[in-house]
């Protein structure tokens, strides 16, 4: 009753903050409700073995804005996505609800204060897939339960002059009453010539949570160049370069690194727009030496693969319920695909991708191949807001890294709704 009566007393607030105009300019935009379905089978590379399982996910985000005054105003962003279809769970109780709804970004922006446009307050930052730092809502390739949501406090700054932009960051990923918690700092700068889009950007990771021992260390420094090629229309070509810099609570030496070669070529020559692309991505692994040379991100979400990346491995008992202990360390993914849409049929986007996977540092006697994935994904864009996918996903594991030795293929197959509002 008290809960209920305090959500009462929440709403009551909230109806006089706004006839007081606090939330002036309301807005939602940012805000979707997702729901994916899908059907799993052979996750133990094993024909032989029933457990073909099915779930549907879903996951509400809303995303809400204010104005303040004329330089300032509020993000909240809350999100809900406990539940899957038929799990007992409903109808919720208000109790459920309430622990359940997760209040994800809550900050304010304050517009060119000394110059700079400030970010204060917890809230998401960084790009889904970036093989560096990102924290936000996991998109696709979907996760069981949609994808975990994850965000950061922190202070962001933003300074643009002319064809330069200048981030800088300033954060605290955990607290600790003994000591100075986890903190994460660090700039990132964007120039644009001509054809050239340049980023370069460092950030570091301390963790004094490990007292009494010395605290780690974490730095990471790197650049990105990508070209829209002059001399052939529609082809980009893209690089990046990640350094580890640093050292743990033991004081070895962080040394690892990462490098993604990317292309891309789109034309609209073939009853329609095609789209190519290709990438190879190298994150490191340990070798014999006492430094750590596994590639060591801040919070990276580079995650090619509908089911490797997705859904993930979950067989117990085989090589892959754990990829690192028990086959080798580090990532080599090379990528290839195609996407089309069809002139007369332009709401439609058919595509499929190719992804090899094996490990950087393998162990002795084990093969460094993790398997090959293959993904087919049609999309229908009913319009910028509303979206259908459906999907089919091949995985051939490496046979001889299976316990067993069985390499049947693991499929997943499903659709996705997307509603933004």
């Amino acid at each position: 009753m008290k809960k209920l009566v305090s959500i009462l007393t929440a709403v009551a607030i909230l109806t006089s903050v706004a006839s007081a105009q606090i939330l002036k300019n309301f807005k939602l935009d940012g805000s979707s409700l997702e729901i994916n379905a899908y059907n799993l089978n052979n996750a133990d590379f094993d024909k032989n073995q029933p457990d073909k399982t099915g779930d549907v996910d879903t996951r509400l985000m809303l995303n809400m804005s204010f104005d303040l005054n004329d330089d300032a105003n509020a993000v909240v962003t809350v999100v809900k996505n406990n539940r899957q279809w038929g799990d007992n769970q409903a109808p919720e109780s208000l109790n459920d609800l309430q622990d359940n709804i997760k209040v994800h970004q809550a900050y304010i922006n304050l517009k060119g204060v000394i110059g700079i446009d400030h970010k204060l307050g917890r809230q998401f930052y960084g790009n889904p897939g970036d093989l560096v730092i990102y924290y936000g809502p996991k998109m696709w390739p979907y996760q069981k339960n949609i994808g975990d949501v994850d965000a950061i406090d922190a202070w962001v700054g933003t300074y643009n002059y002319k064809d330069w932009a200048f981030t800088g960051i300033m954060g605290k990923e955990a607290r600790n009453n003994n000591n100075l918690g986890t903190n994460l700092s660090g700039i990132d700068i964007k120039k644009k010539i001509d054809r050239f889009n340049l980023n370069a950007y460092y950030y570091y990771h301390v963790d004094n949570t490990v007292a009494p021992a010395p605290a780690d260390k974490l730095g990471l420094y790197g650049f990105r160049v990508n070209w829209d090629c002059k001399y052939v229309e529609g082809l980009n070509l893209g690089l990046e370069y990640n350094h580890n810099a640093g050292s743990d609570d033991s004081y070895n030496k962080y040394k690892g690194y990462a490098y993604k070669i990317n292309a891309g070529y789109t034309t609209e020559k073939v009853a329609g727009k095609l789209g190519l692309n290709a990438e190879y991505v190298y994150l490191s692994g340990q070798d014999s030496s006492n430094d750590i040379k596994v590639y060591t991100s801040i919070a990276d979400d580079y995650r090619p693969g509908i089911i490797m990346s997705g859904f993930g491995f979950t067989a117990p008992g085989t090589n892959y319920d754990d990829i690192d202990t028990n086959i080798g360390t580090g990532r080599k993914y090379f990528v290839a695909g195609f996407n089309w849409t069809p002139e007369k049929l332009n709401k439609l986007n058919l595509a499929f991708d190719y992804i090899n996977a094996k490990v950087a540092e393998k162990l002795g006697g084990i093969k460094d191949t993790i398997g090959n994935e293959y993904d087919i994904v049609a999309t229908w864009n009913h319009s910028d807001k509303i979206s259908l996918k459906g999907y089919y996903a091949m995985f051939k594991p490496e046979k001889d890294n299976v316990s067993g030795n069985t390499d049947d293929m693991y499929t997943a197959l499903g659709a996705a709704f997307v509603v933004k509002f």
